[in-house]
């Protein structure tokens, strides 16, 4: 049952991280491809828009595969965001899904009636609306009544609602304007010829080049978790094998009774693992059934992570594919197999009843433990060389990182049995109590048993300590960084959501009328634009910020007196430290990002800390990037003035901002840090969950290693209570050894996690993300695993305790040593 119980959840776990996965992956390629369609190009301007008669002029040049394009978000009264796509039903068929079935609607509709929009079936159905509804959302414009139509089979899925360009236009307040237009070209050189006939200020872009890097890092984001699922399969090898051991000593006496009837070894090992196979298969099984059920729940939560920081999915369901299935069952009876076969051949070994040959296999466990312990420190001193010297990259850090974990706990058993005897010997000899004596060298005869569940304990405390350093140390790096860059006293944020490529912004005028304020000391605005540049769509970061900005910024190179008047006064950039590592970029460096006025030539004159965007930023002086405008913008930062209190200042800004005809929201920044914290710990609630997972996977199999050593040394006890000893001394000797074993494995995890929270942070996180952060020691954390290895032995020791203080004394007697 134990070991049937192991294969479940281990298997489960690997199974409901690969399709939490893959559902989230899927709908990613769904929403691209309900985007962006067929098109194998898009022309992009300005993050605002370009005027519509460009495409007007492609069109009569003779380029009729094009459509154009306005993108955007909605907010429903009821708080939800949807996105909207603004295109041209005549152009569209061939290009995008959404418009598959514009044939069986009216079109005359969409295009004729203002506010009609095509809505997914799955949402109306959601809401509980049958039809043709009636709906009021706020876009840039402000609030709109919609006419909901129900879109065609087949249309688009999910999140992503379809209206009419000029529909569109009007909602997001996009009058003649275009976000996009979409182009598909054959192969061949029609994309140079298209570029030579765009007017100064549009680029051609590939459409592969605007998702490549959110791929990329969710993909790294995806390579974490599935390592995270594959160390709880790791510990199950533990499990299966403490658990098939345990199977193995309750039929010892029938194993052995084989051999006096002809059976060969090749015949018993033979059983043996066939009955693992067939105990693999029904825990594959019922794990398979129980990962399916599981990713319901993680596929919301993965693609909460995803949509956070990565880019927009809109997914509910769990798409098994037999291809992951097939593997999850190869993979699961393959180890099953595999964690069976040392118990077999012990099996195989037996010679009857009352067998002798556990000294034998002991002596072997002690022998090994030599050979071991020098592997185990080759491959933590290659682990170690690898993770130094930053070889092989992301793959490379995590086969550090495995070379490491596999080092460590193959020096275990040998420092265990040292630990053992010194325990059994002068540490024993301080007691006037037997018990320590008897519990340590029980324990080191037992070697085989007792190993192998410490190794597992260790492991998955060892885990929840490195999850604990990567995940304190970020966050504590992500609140300084915040409490670093949030230096206004107040700040107002447009109230629409974000668009798909440029926020919802505020006039620019509204900066000149705010600063003008007594009650104002400065005022500061942001907006991030995507952009073309030479290195493909980047994330351009315009600030107009406020006097003493880099004394705040957490500049990691480039510091210099006249950095703030290189940034105003020549074409000079910042990049962030993500977006420095992905693009192999260092300081003087140059990035061509295409303005208002045409492609400059930027220099990198500084790189700084940030954690707002995975892809990475470049900070642009807003008045290089279009000198002499007041331009929109997406956040102001304000500053009160000497005398004036924040509370004066923020019922200044909100009164005044609510007889504004743009919808804004005033906000302090401790609600901006709250929310910020509140979506990182959104992003790591999944793998505490996996290293809760691990450990109680880790609690079965020391529990299965105590009931298959009291088995083992059932003699003994019954010696030990026919010369005098108590049922209660029996038990506190049980609880003694799975104290012990529960002790060791928490002092060995100390070095264990904290080895593999460096790895994390210093190379994977790195090579995944391009972050740095500060590595800081846990201390409450470490004493709280220490707490939980000796309380999970402690814990896994009353069920065995019970039994032999109720053992028959007299069959177990009876049984030779």
């Amino acid at each position: 049952m134990l070991t049937i119980l192991g294969v479940v959840i281990a298997v489960a776990v690997v199974l409901a991280v690969d399709l939490a996965n893959q559902s989230a992956q899927r709908a990613f390629d769904r929403s691209m491809l309900e985007v962006a369609g067929a098109a194998t190009h898009q022309i992009l301007g300005p993050a605002e828009g370009f005027d519509e008669r460009h495409y007007r002029d492609l069109r009569l040049a003779g380029w009729r595969d094009l459509a154009p394009v306005v993108e955007g978000a909605l907010r429903l009264e009821s708080g939800e965001t949807v996105y909207l796509l603004g295109v041209d039903p005549l152009a569209e068929d061939p290009f995008r899904e959404a418009a598959s079935g514009f044939g069986s609607i009216p079109v005359q509709r969409l295009m004729t009636e203002p506010g009609t929009v095509l809505v997914p079936p799955e949402w109306l159905q959601r809401q509980g609306i049958d039809g043709e509804s009636t709906l009021r959302a706020r876009g840039a414009a402000g609030l709109h009544r919609l006419t909901a139509l129900p879109a065609p089979a087949g249309a688009a899925q999910g999140q992503i609602w379809v209206a009419d360009i000029a529909t569109a236009q009007m909602l997001l307040d996009r009058a003649g304007r275009l976000d996009r237009i979409d182009v598909r070209l054959d192969r061949g050189g029609r994309a140079e010829d298209l570029k030579a006939q765009l007017p100064p200020g549009l680029e051609l872009i590939a459409v592969g080049a605007r998702d490549a890097a959110a791929r990329e890092l969710a993909q790294a984001f995806r390579i974490n978790l599935t390592a995270m699922s594959l160390l709880a399969l790791l510990i199950a090898v533990f499990l299966v094998y403490n658990t098939q051991t345990f199977s193995v000593l309750r039929r010892l006496q029938v194993l052995g009774s084989l051999h006096l009837v002809g059976v060969g070894r090749g015949q018993v090992v033979g059983v043996v693992l066939f009955e693992a196979f067939l105990v693999g298969l029904i825990g594959t099984v019922l794990g398979t059934l129980f990962g399916i059920w599981l990713a319901q729940g993680l596929v919301g939560q993965v693609a909460r992570t995803v949509s956070d920081h990565f880019f927009t999915v809109a997914v509910t369901a769990v798409e098994p594919r037999p291809l992951a299935l097939a593997a999850v069952l190869a993979l699961g009876l393959g180890l099953t197999v595999l964690a069976a076969l040392a118990p077999a051949l012990e099996a195989a070994g037996s010679r009857g009843m009352g067998a002798s040959g556990r000294a034998a296999v002991e002596r072997r466990a002690r022998n090994l433990t030599g050979y071991l312990f020098a592997t185990g420190l080759l491959g933590l001193l290659a682990g170690a060389w690898i993770a130094a010297l930053g070889l092989g990259g992301l793959v490379g850090g995590f086969v550090a990182l495995f070379l490491m974990i596999t080092g460590f706990l193959l020096l275990l058993p040998r420092l265990l049995a040292l630990a053992l005897r010194w325990l059994g010997g002068p540490v024993a000899d301080r007691f006037d109590s037997p018990l320590p004596r008897l519990a340590g060298r029980s324990l080191e005869r037992s070697l085989s048993r007792s190993g192998p569940a410490v190794v597992a304990l260790t492991l998955a405390l060892a885990a929840a300590i490195g999850v604990s350093v990567l995940v304190g140390s970020f966050r504590v790096s992500v609140a300084d960084w915040l409490g670093q860059t949030l230096t206004s006293d107040v700040y107002l944020v447009s109230a629409g959501p974000a668009a798909a490529r440029s926020s919802s912004r505020l006039p620019g005028d509204w900066a000149d009328t705010v600063r003008q304020w007594p009650e104002v000391a400065s005022v500061s605005t942001a907006t991030t634009l995507e952009t073309p540049s030479g290195l493909g769509v980047i994330d351009l970061f315009l600030l107009s910020p406020h006097a003493d900005w880099l004394d705040h910024l957490p500049l990691v190179s480039g510091a210099a007196p006249d950095l703030d008047a290189r940034l105003r006064e020549s074409d000079a950039v910042l990049i962030t430290e993500g977006f420095a590592a992905h693009h192999a970029l260092d300081l003087g460096d140059r990035i061509e990002i295409a303005t208002p006025q045409g492609r400059r030539s930027f220099d990198v004159a500084g790189i700084y800390r940030d954690y707002s965007n995975p892809s990475g930023t470049v900070l642009m002086r807003a008045e290089r990037y279009d000198p002499g405008s007041a331009r929109e913008f997406a956040s102001m930062g304000l500053r009160a003035a000497e005398g004036v209190t924040v509370e004066a200042l923020e019922a200044r800004l909100d009164a005044w901002a609510r007889e504004q005809d743009r919808p804004a929201l005033v906000t302090l920044p401790e609600t901006i840090e709250a929310e910020s914290l509140a979506i990182f710990d959104r992003t790591f609630a999944i793998t505490h969950l996996l290293r809760l997972i691990t450990l109680f996977v880790a609690f079965v199999a020391i529990l299965s290693a105590l009931v298959a050593l009291q088995m083992e040394r059932a003699r003994e006890y019954a010696v030990l209570r026919s010369t005098g000893l108590l049922p209660a001394g029996v038990g506190q000797l049980v609880f003694l050894q799975g104290g012990l074993l529960g002790l060791y494995a928490a002092l060995a995890a100390i070095p264990l996690g904290l080895s593999m929270g460096w790895v994390l942070i210093e190379v994977i996180n790195r090579e995944a993300f391009g972050w740095r952060m500060d590595v800081l020691l846990p201390g409450m954390p470490l004493v709280e695993n220490v707490a939980l290895g000796i309380g999970a032995a402690l814990l896994a020791s009353i069920y065995p305790a019970w039994r032999l203080a109720r053992m028959p004394l007299v069959p177990a007697l009876r049984v030779q040593a």
